[in-house]
């Protein structure tokens, strides 16, 4: 049974979409790490180029997390990036169309866990079945010192075709 402490997911329809990514296996533990570092090369690259974003940042989850995570910290940009830096990790990434259930979460984020573990349980509970692909939407900014109940985050998982 789901946790009622969330909301019940959507079915949406998710359009392809193009991202400037700093991609890393990491280890659960460094993975703020890796968004503190890839975040200011990311938007530093975007302001070079003088592309803007169109979307929130994102986290994206590639295959099975275990005790590391294969992560694309990302930001939308409507088309694919040519300002890539292999030698700093920049890199662009396109995430394909595909039938998506969503949640969205609001507070802190040490509630991501637990909202992937309701998305996942209502997925099995109503027969459908989770691609490869994972990724989290942080539609508001965190403020130093702020509070973290005030922030929002889209979860989404793509779903696996039926043939």
């Amino acid at each position: 049974m789901t946790d009622s402490a969330f909301p019940t997911p959507e079915l949406t329809e998710s359009p392809e979409r193009h991202l400037v990514v700093v991609r890393e296996t990491v280890p659960m533990d460094r993975i703020p790490d890796l968004y503190d570092r890839a975040f200011p090369l990311i938007f530093g690259a975007l302001g070079a180029a003088q592309v803007t974003p169109v979307a929130a940042p994102m986290g994206v989850i590639h295959g099975v997390p275990g005790d590391s995570l294969d992560l694309s910290v990302a930001v939308p940009v409507a088309e694919p990036f040519a300002a890539v830096d292999a030698a700093a990790g920049l890199a662009a990434e396109t995430l394909p169309a595909a039938k998506v259930a969503t949640l969205m979460v609001s507070g802190d984020y040490s509630r991501l866990a637990d909202a992937y573990g309701h998305l996942y349980g209502w997925l099995a509970e109503n027969g459908l079945e989770a691609g490869d692909i994972a990724w989290e939407q942080y539609l508001t900014e965190p403020e130093p010192g702020g509070d973290p109940a005030a922030n929002e985050t889209l979860i989404g998982v793509h779903l696996k075709e039926l043939e």
